[in-house]
């Protein structure tokens, strides 16, 4: 049976490297969103052979283990029914890519598939942020040409170092005083964003800070995994016209180099108005993210399987 422990900020150095491969190019997989998120979902792990696991716990009390960190997915297939079989618990995995689902499905044969439209992620070219390039992207350059106009040699984009930590914490105190929501995914996403900014350095993030007159205007905190530049935290003062595509854009030319051909944006979460701004910015795929729900009598079967690992058993 797997051993779960309480996902901590400590463990970040010692688990990172399971992180290195994401194939299906979800934030869901990557060190920086599992870390950020993880007392929300009251986020569990366990190591065994070579293999990171995870248990989430969501808000609702719902179980879900996404897709484990390692090589071998049979044996996480089986490892996990074993587990659920023993802890009385239901298998359902989330979240599943669509590369991953046809494997997953074909091994557990009695399953249910559900995707959330609120929870896909939006994938971009790099390119296409970087410049705005074309008519279908007319609008955004259009905003960053007004904001260069506007703000003419007093702008500059720059890195985050650790002197501008304070000044970037302070602005995002005002900026959640602004812009407060009662909602709890906002009030940990401003906790987080205070623990990264604390913890930069643990967390492993780039950050990059647009400023006008020498005050900051915006900031951007992310990271790459594999192929793909992923934007985890993005908080601006719309007071400055164009500040955010101004943001986005000089974030992608500093960050995704010629190697980072991707930049995933994450979700939306169902917000009307954040998920008309990603369209804006016309994503070239939306990472469908599935839930798998696997009936009983595949558990059973897979157990069954699982026999066949001595090595589980030995330990």
């Amino acid at each position: 049976m797997l051993d779960f422990h309480p996902l901590r900020l400590e463990d970040f150095p010692r688990l990172r490297h399971y992180f290195t491969i994401n194939p299906g190019r979800l934030c869901d997989s990557t060190p920086g969103s599992t870390f950020i998120w993880r007392d929300l979902y009251r986020v569990e792990y366990a190591e065994h052979n070579g293999s990171l696991y995870f248990k989430v716990t969501t808000p609702d009390a719902e179980v879900t283990f996404p897709l484990p960190l390692g090589a071998d997915r049979q044996e996480h297939y089986c490892t996990l029914s074993a587990h659920c079989c023993e802890a009385g618990v239901p298998v359902s995995f989330y979240p599943v890519p669509r590369e991953e689902l046809e494997e997953l499905q074909a091994f557990f044969p009695n399953t249910a598939a559900i995707s959330n439209r609120d929870s896909a992620d939006y994938l971009y070219r790099a390119e296409d942020l970087k410049y705005f390039k074309g008519k279908k992207l007319s609008g955004q350059r259009n905003h960053v040409n007004k904001f260069r106009k506007s703000y003419d040699g007093i702008w500059e984009f720059r890195p985050i170092t650790e002197a501008d930590l304070p000044s970037v914490a302070a602005f995002l105190d005002h900026y959640a005083q602004r812009w407060n929501k009662p909602s709890p995914s906002f009030l940990e996403d401003i906790a987080k964003t205070r623990e990264v900014l604390e913890h930069l350095r643990t967390y492993g993030l780039s950050g990059g800070m647009l400023l006008v007159e020498g005050v900051i205007a915006g900031f951007s905190l992310g990271e790459v995994v594999g192929d793909t530049l992923f934007t985890h935290i993005e908080k601006a003062d719309r007071d400055y016209d164009g500040c955010y595509q101004m943001l986005v854009a000089q974030f992608a030319q500093q960050f995704a180099n010629e190697n980072i051909p991707f930049i995933n944006r994450e979700d939306d979460t169902g917000d009307p108005g954040l998920r008309t701004s990603k369209l804006s910015y016309h994503p070239v795929a939306l990472l469908e993210k599935y839930t798998v729900t696997v009936e009983e009598p595949s558990i059973a079967e897979s157990v069954e399987m699982l026999k066949g690992i001595k090595h589980y058993y030995e330990e």
